[in-house]
């Protein structure tokens, strides 16, 4: 992988370009979301490489391509998939006051920790299958500083716990009639933002994969 201080602008121009490109739908229309695939998910990510390039680093990285491969523990799981640009973006972010020759500085995928990238990819992968349908409606509020849930319902993690959520939108002004939207939230630490769902129930043989939202940020896991 190149440099990040190589990759900063053109990092910046395509996240412009992926924003703009959402659908009404709130989906990105990038190829990410292609439906049902006849192959295991590791295969898929391979398929993509605009969207999973570095998430395939990482896994590697971490030790854990089992996991997605469908030859580890889990015959079916559900990853909600960190892609390329959120990646980059929390090197940027670490590497932001450092110079280059800063042995902290991060050059490529690989020089985050191994325990961090097995860490939040542990984080985002649920040992079962889950579908969109699957997924009760419910809400993740701030009131008082304070997020307050309803509805919904918690799923434990390889590690740790996720909660999940649907809510559906309005549509010409009739509540309740839009687009479903998809969410989650961390339950490993408190008062911390909700993500979004932006392409769901992408499925292969061993598991289905609901992609995050290109800004989806790792302190919130």
């Amino acid at each position: 992988m190149e440099r990040i201080n190589q990759i900063a602008k053109g990092m910046v121009v395509v996240m412009i370009v992926a924003f703009c490109s959402c659908t009404k739908y709130n989906y990105i229309d990038g190829g990410i979301a292609n439906g049902v695939h006849d192959c295991t998910m590791w295969e898929y990510f391979h398929t993509d490489s605009y969207n999973w390039d570095s998430t395939i680093i990482m896994i590697e990285h971490a030790g854990l391509k089992s996991l997605f491969d469908g030859t580890g523990e889990y015959e079916q799981i559900t990853f909600f998939g960190l892609t390329n640009l959120s990646i980059l973006r929390y090197m940027m972010i670490n590497n932001d006051g450092l110079e280059e020759t800063d042995p902290h500085y991060m050059h490529r995928v690989t020089d985050i920790p191994k325990g961090k990238c097995q860490d939040i990819l542990q984080k985002l992968v649920v040992p079962q299958r889950l579908m969109l349908n699957d997924i009760p409606r419910g809400s993740r509020l701030l009131q008082k500083q304070q997020y307050v849930e309803t509805g919904g319902v918690e799923y434990d993690c390889v590690k740790g716990k996720v909660f999940l959520w649907t809510l559906r939108g309005t549509y010409n002004n009739v509540q309740d009639a839009g687009e479903v939207q998809f969410y989650l939230a961390s339950h490993n630490m408190d008062n911390i933002r909700n993500e979004q769902i932006v392409s769901t129930d992408i499925q292969t043989t061993n598991g289905v994969v609901q992609a995050l939202n290109y800004d989806f940020r790792f302190t919130n896991f």
